[in-house]
């Protein structure tokens, strides 16, 4: 179905290319489609672009521009090209660049739904330069090994591929980042990783000092136990401490502690703070909360 051709300044090029007749998906119609590793110091001279293109850094660094609009290139990084732009790809010294390519048009009779939304997101973009945050290398891949497989389903699974790279590239160069999926063994180990946070937080509240502490007791990044905490629990762990904290201060409030020694149990610097954070959470002073407490007793 395509073919690797060595040429000079080219390491390899894996090109399949239609320009007589582009393949038809649906309303997707397919120019070309490659794979290319480029020498040190390699350039694809300035052309004009004759249909729209993505091209998915892979390996290696370099520099891609669109109009003399220069942008730095590496991997992990997609690139959207627009009909009409005059185009031009470096590859890099002493890390040679290696990408994935896709050229593309949309037929407009066709073209409704979400490849309307997509063509016009294309068109109108403004950065056309991405990270790869929804797996889009992973998708050229599978495209290139149905490519070379080439039996009676290829075919079928290569338009799978191609929409899935045209839509995947949609959702990087909008920013959407997919929520991923956790396994049942993920998804226990997550929640086990809660209960002992949440466990913690319950025990220890007034020896905190602050939150980063927990991710040092459990043995986890704060960021990762942030992200985790706010997933099962629905609320951030922030705001879990916050509570925990004046639910402690109004129990210690009922045992009769004074409002100064409780300012100092939960690690206020001063009794000012701990008024100030207390007031604002509940609306009402320690010591106007402690007058309706001694009231309810009466």
């Amino acid at each position: 179905m395509g073919e690797c051709l060595l040429l000079r300044g080219l390491k390899f090029h894996f090109d399949n290319e239609y320009k007589t007749k582009p393949v038809r998906y649906g309303p997707v119609l397919l120019w070309q489609i490659g794979d290319i590793g480029c020498d040190p110091g390699y350039i694809v001279r300035d052309h004009e672009q004759y249909c729209y293109e993505i091209t998915c850094v892979v390996g290696g660094c370099g520099t891609i521009s669109s109009d003399g609009r220069e942008y730095p290139i590496k991997k992990g990084e997609i690139y959207l090209n627009k009909k009409g732009e005059v185009h031009c790809i470096k590859s890099d010294l002493t890390d040679p660049i290696r990408y994935f390519y896709i050229g593309f048009e949309f037929d407009d009779a066709l073209a409704d739904g979400i490849w309307k939304d997509i063509k016009t997101a294309f068109e109108g973009c403004k950065n056309p330069l991405a990270r790869d945050i929804a797996g889009v290398q992973n998708a050229f891949s599978s495209a290139f090994n149905e490519m070379m497989t080439n039996d009676v389903i290829s075919n079928d699974l290569i338009r799978l591929y191609v929409y899935q790279i045209l839509m995947l590239s949609y959702r990087c160069l909008a920013l959407f980042k997919p929520k991923p999926y956790l396994m049942a063994y993920e998804q226990n180990k997550a929640q086990q990783l809660v209960y002992t946070v949440l466990n913690y937080i319950d025990t220890n509240v007034t020896a905190i000092e602050q939150l980063e502490d927990i991710a040092k007791e459990v043995g986890y990044s704060y960021a990762h136990i942030s992200r985790l905490f706010k997933q099962v629990v629905g609320k951030s762990m922030s705001d879990y401490y916050i509570a925990k904290r004046f639910e402690k201060a109004v129990e210690l409030l009922k045992a009769g502690m004074p409002i100064t020694e409780i300012s100092a149990l939960l690690k206020y610097k001063t009794l000012q703070s701990f008024s100030k954070a207390f007031s604002k959470y509940f609306g009402l002073s320690p010591s106007e909360y402690k007058k309706i407490l001694d009231q309810e007793k009466d």
